[in-house]
């Protein structure tokens, strides 16, 4: 079992100077004018109470504290200028989550999917929904988080409210809608490596109308942090643009409308450089030639809502693709001798009608109609130096696939603080296939030629219970559980008798119990759950050859942990935040009897057993108005496999990350760091012929940001 640790006890030194700055500052600001007047005069007058965050992790607007479900929300405050930039970023604040990019998983509370991207039928185990839109593929996902309102991570089986493939949970982006008045910001920002950004966004109402229009664009870029040593260039750049437009407005008496577009066109190479280990940390690489990469995804969505008497109907059409191509060193090495190509193409509509009560007070409820069908198109090619282009191993896989499911939930207050709620969800799913792998060089790099053909069908229905006590606002305490269905299909492989290879669904059980407090002066939260998941037949891939792979439910597995979240606003200058994380993940029963390995005992791979974020917040009030603004975060992620048979680890990893700012009248500068103490690590990891292959993550970031609001 091998960890991949690097520069440990320098490290280890720049953390704890760290740490000492972030207490002194502390201890110089505690001896302030400012600070001895509210100590004088205490906390009746003094500080600010926390900024109450409403939520939609349950399908209605909620105050985070009173909702019985684990989430942890991101507002809009803290999205962009070097804090919260990515998908990535927030994950590393969120308790139990972890995802690193460059193709791996979303892993939330152990539970992943371990998919191989390109042509394989990858379903996610944690669904991304955008303004409530679900996205089907990994690779139409907005992986940098742009005008967004807010991001909810919500742990645990979705199953009933969100539907299938969320049996590890949800992460919801809601995109930020126009206000009443005209307004926008711009913003640029300049980095190392070349790190460059344009942002802006424009708002206005519609004169005469009822409408207003909010348009936003993005721009990111870089050179690259990996140094290509056969070509001495720097690669794994970033070429990033993406756009959106919201609409809302009212039609009639009642009725709302919300139209959302979005286009994201992605021509950086930052995924594909893969190198040998220990090569990798010193952020080198030896390809032959500089891939090619060409992503672009992007969808509409209309949402209209209508209130009755008593009632409210929310219908939801949305129409969604990606198209991605791209061509790299197949090798990862300075030879050419393997060449590796990937086009794909998705396509994707859905239509969700929903009923929900209005009135809250004693009865609450919810019910809906879902549909999805989604069109798929995957071609993976391999080739041998010496061969033309026309005698590439090939694997082309096509799917049509559709879905239709009915949902409901009631929840009823038995005494003022006593609410049971009970639901559920009946899915169907369909998929047919054609999977064709043909080899004229006789290299068999997808295994034996041939060409299988295939439909399959799965039902399952997924119940949720809950049992919630209301101690008083912000006060609460729950026990839910929950069924998870993850939805089986064909791969685009084929079995040795020259069928397809067909696998099925998997399920989870999971058994929450939880408890929100909040003080009664409303400068302290605090949430906390413990958690128990029991995962069925867990869809695997099994190694035939470094090459050919099949899909099988050939695991058990059980996942139990704990989360405990915290905020408090402790002067009207500093704001804390802090969430640990505690996660045992383990496979039951998993024998790979192809290869003769025993999985049984082993951890689950993205798994990390600790998991602690905190972001100390100074915020204060300057002369002529201006506004001093500082932050300091430091999240932490013990050792985890990369890998079902754990003989690849990550060390535990420790970053930092700081900004301070001003700012004043609409205008704002602000100096960020990302990754201060220059840790390194894997972003993701596989064995290629026995050799260790990986991407390290990028080392220390430091640039500037400024903007202007109005």
């Amino acid at each position: 079992m091998r960890e991949f640790i690097m520069n440990g006890k320098r490290h280890a030194a720049l953390r704890a100077a760290t740490v000492l700055a972030a207490t002194g500052l502390v201890l110089i600001d505690a001896g302030s004018p400012a600070a001895q007047e509210q100590e004088a005069g205490g906390n009746t007058s003094g500080a600010t109470v926390l900024e109450q965050i409403v939520v939609t992790a349950r399908r209605r607007e909620e105050k985070i504290q009173e909702a019985p479900v684990a989430v942890t929300a991101i507002p809009a405050e803290e999205l962009g200028k070097g804090r919260t930039d990515t998908m990535e970023d927030a994950a590393f604040r969120t308790p139990n989550v972890l995802f690193n990019g460059q193709g791996g998983p979303v892993s939330i509370r152990g539970v992943t999917s371990l998919g191989i991207a390109g042509g394989v039928d990858r379903q996610p185990a944690v669904g991304l929904f955008l303004d409530d839109v679900y996205l089907a593929r990994p690779m139409g996902y907005p992986f940098i988080l742009e005008d967004l309102e807010r991001v909810e991570v919500v742990r645990g089986s979705q199953a009933t409210l969100y539907g299938k493939n969320t049996i590890g949970g949800a992460i919801n982006l809601i995109s930020r809608a126009p206000g009443d008045t005209p307004g926008g910001t711009v913003s640029a920002t300049i980095g190392t490596d070349l790190d460059t950004r344009f942002k802006a966004a424009f708002e206005t109402p519609i004169e005469g109308t009822d409408w207003a229009v909010r348009a936003s664009a993005a721009w990111s870029g870089n050179r690259g942090y990996i140094e290509n040593l056969v070509t001495g260039e720097d690669v794994s750049d970033t070429d990033l643009f993406s756009g959106r437009i919201v609409a809302t407005g009212e039609v009639g008496d009642g009725t709302t409308v919300r139209i959302i577009g979005d286009y994201t066109r992605d021509r950086g190479d930052g995924g594909l450089w893969y190198a040998p280990l220990p090569l990798a940390f010193d952020h080198e690489a030896t390809h032959d030639f500089e891939p090619e990469n060409s992503v672009d995804s992007g969808g509409l969505s209309v949402r209209i809502d209508h209130d009755f008497e008593t009632v409210r109907l929310t219908s939801i059409t949305a129409f969604r693709g990606h198209r991605m191509k791209s061509y790299l060193d197949g090798d990862f090495t300075a030879t050419p001798f393997i060449g590796q190509a990937q086009e794909e193409t998705q396509r994707q509509f859905s239509q969700e009608i929903r009923l929900s009560s209005l009135d809250d007070d004693v009865l609450r409820w919810s019910g809906g109609l879902f549909y999805m069908h989604e069109r798929f198109e995957g071609t993976q090619y391999f080739d041998l130096a010496s061969f033309p282009r026309d005698v590439w191993s090939r694997d082309v896989f096509e799917q049509s696939a559709d879905t239709v499911s009915v949902f409901g939930e009631v929840g009823y207050f038995l005494t003022p603080q006593w609410e049971v709620s009970a639901g559920g969800r009946y899915t169907y799913d369909r998929k047919s296939t054609t999977s064709e792998i043909s080899s004229p060089s006789g290299s068999f790099m997808f295994g034996m030629p041939g060409r299988a053909e295939g439909d399959v069908s799965f039902s399952n229905f997924s119940p949720e219970a809950a049992l919630t006590y209301h101690v008083s606002e912000g006060n609460i305490a729950y026990a839910k559980v929950s069924r998870g269905y993850k939805s089986g299909g064909i791969s685009p492989y084929i079995e040795a008798d020259g069928n397809a290879n067909r696998y099925d669904p998997e399920t989870t059980t999971s058994y929450e119990l939880g408890a929100k407090a909040t003080s009664d002066d409303g400068r302290f939260t605090l949430a906390a759950s413990l958690f128990y998941i029991d995962w069925k037949d867990q869809q695997a891939v099994i190694y035939t050859t470094p090459f050919t792979r099949v899909y099988r439910n050939a695991a058990a597995a059980t996942s139990r942990g704990l989360e405990i979240e915290a905020t408090a606003q402790i002067t009207e200058e500093f704001a804390l935040r802090a969430g640990y994380g505690y996660t045992r993940a383990r496979y039951d029963d998993f024998v790979d009897t192809v290869m003769g390995a025993v999985y049984t005992g082993n951890d689950l791979p993205f798994a990390p057993r600790h998991s602690f974020s905190a972001g100390l917040r100074f915020e204060r009030e300057l002369d002529a108005g201006a506004v001093l603004k500082a932050g300091l975060d430091y999240t932490f992620r013990s050792s985890y496999a990369f890998t079902a048979d754990n003989a690849y680890r990550q060390a535990p990893t420790h970053l930092v990350d700081a900004h301070v700012g001003v700012e004043k009248d609409g205008w704002s500068a602000s100096l960020w760091a990302k990754n201060l103490t220059d840790e390194r690590y894997l972003k993701n990891y596989f064995s290629y012929s026995g050799t260790d292959m990986g991407v390290a993550a990028p080392g220390r970031t430091i640039g500037i940001t400024l903007a202007r609001v109005w």
